[in-house]
């Protein structure tokens, strides 16, 4: 249960995350319903780590989570390779 409400948190992290006009890592953004939907993920997540885990616990995985997915999901982009900016920054130094 305590893997399952993690997936779920970090899943509705990603939706909510990936609908904000402010994203960078795709073109477009997704459309506002899924940042409801990513919402409703978060909140059940939440519901699910108070039944299995103790409540401090699950306030503190819950927010961990969070914490931890909205801290290194910007940092993706810097990994994102874009080959023809690359093959024109490299033509153009080799003059």
């Amino acid at each position: 249960m305590k893997i399952f409400a993690i997936t779920l948190c970090l899943i509705g992290c990603l939706l909510f995350y990936f609908s904000h006009r402010h994203q960078n890592l795709f073109k477009q953004t997704l459309s506002k319903r899924y940042s409801y939907v990513g919402i409703c993920f978060i909140v059940i997540s939440l519901l699910v780590l108070f039944l299995s885990v103790p409540k401090l616990v699950a306030v503190y995985m819950w927010l961990m989570t969070m914490l931890v997915a909205w801290t290194f999901i910007p940092f993706v982009v810097l990994f994102k390779k874009n080959i023809p900016d690359e093959k024109a920054n490299s033509t153009r130094n080799s003059a």
